[in-house]
């Protein structure tokens, strides 16, 4: 089978993708607040005719636009740095031998504009090394390849213990990573190869 050559383009537009995904559920879960508690105050306000009712409820969503402005300064902040450091080219390869893939229940606060904190099912890679890494909700992995694109799913059953795969993190960021199954891919000549 002839492998594609991974470029580090491919590579920064994939961890582009983990980090917006990152910061976009970070953002969302907050106008889950602000905009029933003002729909609420305008609706009360008006059906009373009392601008006072819809006044003293539109007070319980104060805190939230405070927190959703300064939330909003860090987050652009954060994307700034990231857009910096891929287009520096600040990432790092190591090669990391397949120990399993498990699905695991983890605690995920606000999770894509839910009001409440809750749990969920992700789906975690798991090296030899101790590390991990877990599957983004993306519906096609390596969108860009012209012979590997893969479902969430066809990544899960063409990888098996002890496969070797390249994970590219960016520095810094230990949440924006992505795995490039060996068996599938070589390392272009734009990437310093650093074995771990």
């Amino acid at each position: 089978m002839k492998k594609e050559t991974l470029t580090l383009q491919n590579v920064k537009n994939d961890l582009r993708r983990v980090a917006q995904y990152n910061i976009s559920n970070a953002e969302e879960w907050r106008l889950s607040y602000i905009i029933p508690i003002t729909l609420l105050a305008v609706s009360l306000g008006v059906l009373l005719e009392r601008i006072w009712v819809g006044l003293i409820i539109i007070l319980f969503a104060l805190p939230h636009v405070y927190f959703y402005v300064v939330e909003i300064k860090g987050y652009k902040k954060k994307k700034r740095a990231l857009v910096s450091a891929m287009d520096r080219g600040d990432v790092s390869v190591s090669v990391e031998t397949l120990s399993h893939i498990a699905e695991e229940t983890i605690y995920e606060p606000h999770s894509h504009g839910r009001k409440n904190h809750s749990t969920k099912t992700a789906t975690f890679f798991h090296f030899m090394s101790g590390g991990s890494w877990r599957l983004p909700r993306v519906l096609e992995h390596y969108a860009w390849s012209k012979d590997f694109r893969l479902s969430r799913k066809g990544l899960k059953n063409t990888s098996v213990q002890g496969d070797e795969f390249f994970r590219i993190s960016l520095q810094g960021y230990l949440d924006v990573a992505y795995i490039y199954p060996c068996k599938f891919f070589e390392l272009g000549s734009d990437f310093e190869q650093e074995k771990q």
